[in-house]
């Protein structure tokens, strides 16, 4: 093990452009794997048993102008991908990405805005001061084992958390495909990103579709369909003899009224749900959706925990 933080912290010293910085950086490192409790630098300085000296210079090195959090951040990414832990569907590695609120209490603690809770939690009131903040994760695969390996945090509300993209000018459910965006670009891979139902609106998919490179999008959106999410036919061809261009969008479909209307065409497999082997039904079918002025792919599943929909950029 500890050849390979030797090998890791090697790889990270680019990020620290002086090596006083690049040497407090492994101190820091090593004093909040081992802490035993959660005071911020005096735990550092407890669990390496430091001079009372080292206070102040871990305070320092924090504000240091030698390194900056975006610069390592990188580093770190490259370093992961690097690993062959990377779990990969059809060349392409995965993303997870979700929001959360975290109250905060202090009062001149920068980016702490008044949030409302939407989730189900019933853990937070429904408005309260505190932090949105926006994550992405590296799904990664060890021994038959997975794991979400955590690639970004960033506060989405209040700073500017993406360069020169100033807050206001992204919504909070693009700015987290962008983050995707921009790990995908720096590791060299295409990548899903895999979100819950929040993010299953069409920003999201024109983002995500809007950089792109000679194979295609960077980055493929896998989401969960809102419940009064629509979608359509194809519209049939146009009479010749009648006036008007072809129509673009036919029938409207209610999604979560096909499990009853298309019955008939669903296929049962056997798979494994949260390692327990289950049989599923499930259909495929590429409908247009308005958002996107385009297709999607949709699946439709029955399982034992209930009937869930979701959708796909990827054809």
């Amino acid at each position: 093990m500890v050849t390979y933080l030797e090998e890791m912290f090697l790889f990270l010293q680019p990020a620290f452009s002086r090596r006083a910085t690049y040497v407090w950086f492994v101190v820091a490192w090593i004093g909040i794997a081992t802490r035993t409790d959660a005071y911020g630098v005096s735990s550092v300085v407890r669990a390496l048993s430091l001079a009372p000296a080292s206070y102040l210079l871990l305070l320092h090195f924090f504000h240091s102008a030698a390194w900056d959090v975006e610069g390592l951040m990188e580093r770190w990414w490259r370093w992961v991908g690097r690993q062959n832990v990377a779990w990969a569907l059809n060349g392409q590695i995965v993303f997870t990405g979700d929001h959360t609120k975290a109250p905060k209490d202090a009062r001149k603690m920068p980016a702490v805005t008044t949030l409302h809770q939407d989730s189900e939690t019933a853990s937070k009131p429904s408005f309260f001061r505190g932090h949105h903040w926006g994550c992405i994760a590296l799904v990664t695969c060890v021994r038959k084992r997975f794991f979400s390996t955590p690639l970004w945090a960033a506060v989405h509300e209040g700073l500017d958390t993406l360069g020169a993209i100033a807050d206001k000018e992204l919504p909070k459910t693009v700015r987290t495909v962008a983050m995707a965006q921009r790990a995908a670009h720096v590791m060299g891979q295409h990548a899903y990103l895999v979100l819950d139902a929040y993010f299953s609106v069409g920003p999201v998919f024109l983002a995500a579709a809007a950089v792109r490179d000679e194979d295609g999008p960077i980055i493929h959106i896998l989401t969960r369909a809102k419940k009064n999410i629509v979608a359509y036919l194809p519209a049939p061809p146009k009479d010749p003899h009648t006036r008007g261009k072809q129509a673009l969008y036919g029938e409207k479909l209610k999604l979560y009224n096909l499990f009853e209307r298309w019955a008939d065409r669903f296929t049962s497999t056997t798979t494994v749900v949260y390692g327990q082997s289950v049989t599923v039904r499930y259909l495929t079918a590429d409908l247009l959706w308005k958002p996107v002025k385009g297709y999607l792919r949709f699946f439709w599943f029955e399982t034992p925990r209930g009937q869930l929909v979701l959708i796909t950029s990827d054809l």
